[in-house]
């Protein structure tokens, strides 16, 4: 199967590391506070975040195409899920959860804020 656009393997690697380290960092409240303001340093990361995020649900948009040819009970050999529901799993919580919360946080951060103070944090808007 090809991706919708065709995007060397590395953009996909550089995605999955670049959003990941940007949720793991919001996990402090000064992160999130520079995040939310219109710096032109954070303007540029939200700006790669929503790019990036494109790049992980690429792939996908083929895969939705061909659901039948795929079978997404069997076990994801290339990310380590060696059980059966793997590529499910990969698929849902790599590609789409990851795709959609880089794109979230990329375009209005401050929904995440809403979330970190239902959970105890005190960020303030």
């Amino acid at each position: 199967m090809k991706p919708l656009i065709p995007i060397p393997f590395v953009f996909m690697i550089i995605a999955f590391i670049f959003n990941g380290t940007i949720f793991l960092l919001s996990i402090s409240d000064r992160f999130m506070l520079f995040l939310i303001r219109n710096t032109f340093q954070s303007i540029i990361i939200r700006a790669l975040m929503v790019f990036l995020s494109f790049v992980m649900i690429n792939p996908m948009f083929a895969e939705l195409t061909k659901l039948g040819s795929v079978n997404l009970m069997s076990p994801a050999t290339a990310p380590g899920l060696l059980f059966p529901g793997g590529l499910l799993v990969h698929v849902l919580l790599e590609h789409w959860l990851g795709g959609i919360m880089g794109f979230g946080m990329g375009i209005y951060p401050k929904l995440f804020t809403g979330i970190k103070m239902a959970l105890g944090s005190k960020v303030k808007k």
